[in-house]
């Protein structure tokens, strides 16, 4: 299943008579990381959460990952938050429940799972014990059960300290590495720089740069790009 390029035609997002989102237009055929950026309010997450199709608009027909709409590929895709949502339950069988979910049967899966996200210390720990850097990778452990073709992550390092902020990007890189595409939103400029292949950068529901984040940072920018690049 081929689900790029990704295609946004006339895309507007409207909650009580406020345009969230205002006529996204866009072509992505980029294979890498791609960063969702902007300040604060600038539509970032709902922007993901509608590819996703966690939330529906009266005009989702608009979007098309390859020749596929959104309900044709929800299996084929996962979205990772901020705050991971996780049950009252071990990281094993929160991990577990997802493979369940997904009627995966293979035997020792889960365990997998742990050794690739090296886990194995906490895979007993209920997660509400765990810290928010192990928090963020069992969530990421649930969102890569059966092999989507697609991960959205909102800003899933923000409250990160370093050393986890430098294992979440590892094992982004390596997804990505392994044709899983990824959209994922930051603020973090020298994490786009590190990570980012491609660069689609919003303000008040309008994207206003899509582009190389190579160019992104070469290019001679707006004056909200360039405080936003200066600050960031």
């Amino acid at each position: 299943m081929n689900i790029l390029p990704l295609k946004v035609k006339n895309l507007n997002y409207v909650v009580n008579g406020k345009n969230i989102l205002k006529n996204i237009n866009i072509e992505c055929n980029n294979n890498n990381v791609t960063i969702v950026a902007g300040n604060n309010g600038s539509g970032k997450s709902t922007f993901l959460k509608i590819l996703h199709g966690l939330i529906k608009t009266q005009n989702n027909n608009k979007i098309k990952w390859g020749e596929f709409y959104i309900s044709d590929i929800k299996r084929e895709q996962s979205m990772v938050f901020q705050t991971p949502i996780l049950l009252n339950r071990t990281a094993y069988e929160n991990l577990l429940y997802v493979a369940k979910k997904k009627n995966i049967t293979e035997k020792n899966y889960v365990d997998k799972i742990i050794d690739k996200l090296n886990i194995k210390n906490i895979s007993n720990v209920n997660t509400k014990y765990i810290s928010g850097g192990e928090r963020q990778k069992v969530a990421i452990g649930m969102s890569i059960i059966g092999n989507p073709k697609i991960i959205f992550l909102d800003e899933p390092t923000s409250q990160l300290d370093p050393a986890y902020k430098n294992d979440i990007e590892n094992i982004i890189n390596e997804l990505s590495y392994n044709k899983v595409k990824i959209f994922m939103t930051s603020h973090d400029i020298s994490q786009i720089k590190r990570i980012g292949s491609e660069i689609i950068f919003m303000d008040n529901g309008e994207i206003i740069y899509h582009d190389s984040v190579k160019k992104f940072f070469e290019e001679k920018q707006c004056n909200l790009i360039s405080e936003y690049i200066n600050y960031g």
